[in-house]
């Protein structure tokens, strides 16, 4: 139904992820369709699911041309003459969490190092020294406070430059991604942009922090998203060979 259709889409519009999926079972329990397989695959819960929903999409209407785009987009360049031979396996494989969060420590240490570099030579210590020396307790407190906000300052500020920096110059790979075979992608396989590594690494990664529910996420999420991922339509892969890629973590 035509209506069923246009409720689908304004439910994706509106990121009401559930109830388009939902409205989606619905439309193809009653009235399978090239549209309606197509919108499933954009409410689809992971990777191997949405490539599933294009491929019945242009079974059903073999010009479909979004279903095909999206479909030719999700292969790796060098696999793209094959897109019509293509198996239903997800062609990205998803990073698995212990690697995940080993590449982040390891940029975490370098954004560390970075900080009190840019600490020292804003003599950002000085005043901390001095207050420490002096009699004065209350000023020794007051000099700490100044000088953990200034540090958390400078680590959140540096976090966010060197993270977007990265994964927009690397095609979404940091230091540590790269040294952990990890790269940064859209959900459709698409390379990210300047504003989707800035959401996801500034805005996104404060919102993850917040008791660290957001990354705590990614180990029940069918895409291991965690909450900053979500919010910047990205996912983790893993760019080593099967044999080599560790087994999804959670």
């Amino acid at each position: 139904m035509a209506d069923r259709l246009a409720a689908i889409q304004r439910a994706l519009d509106e990121f009401r992820m559930d109830e388009a999926r939902a409205l989606a079972a619905e439309e193809l329990a009653e009235k399978p369709s090239a549209a309606a397989y197509y919108l499933a695959s954009l409410a689809s819960r992971n990777h191997g699911q949405r490539v599933e929903f294009l491929q019945k999409a242009l079974q059903l209407d073999p010009d479909h041309a979004r279903a095909s785009e999206e479909l030719r987009d999700m292969q790796p360049p060098d696999d793209r003459a094959s897109v019509q031979a293509a198996s239903k396996e997800p062609t990205l494989q998803l990073a698995g969490l212990t690697r995940r969060f080993a590449a982040l420590l390891f940029d975490a240490t370098i954004i560390s190092a970075m900080t009190m570099l840019v600490l020292l030579a804003n003599d950002s210590f000085a005043p901390l020294q001095d207050a420490l020396y002096s009699a004065d307790e209350q000023a020794a407190t007051a000099a700490f406070r100044h000088f953990q906000q200034a540090t958390i300052l400078h680590n959140l500020l540096l976090s966010v430059l060197y993270q977007a920096a990265f994964m927009t110059i690397l095609n979404g790979q940091t230091p540590g991604k790269m040294v952990f075979n990890l790269r940064v992608v859209k959900q459709n396989g698409k390379r990210i942009t300047i504003l989707d590594a800035l959401l996801r690494n500034g805005f996104g990664y404060t919102v993850s922090q917040l008791f660290l529910l957001g990354f705590i996420w990614a180990w029940v999420d069918d895409d291991q998203q965690a909450w900053h991922d979500k919010m910047a339509g990205t996912i983790v892969i893993d760019l080593s060979p099967p044999d080599d890629a560790d087994a999804p973590a959670g």
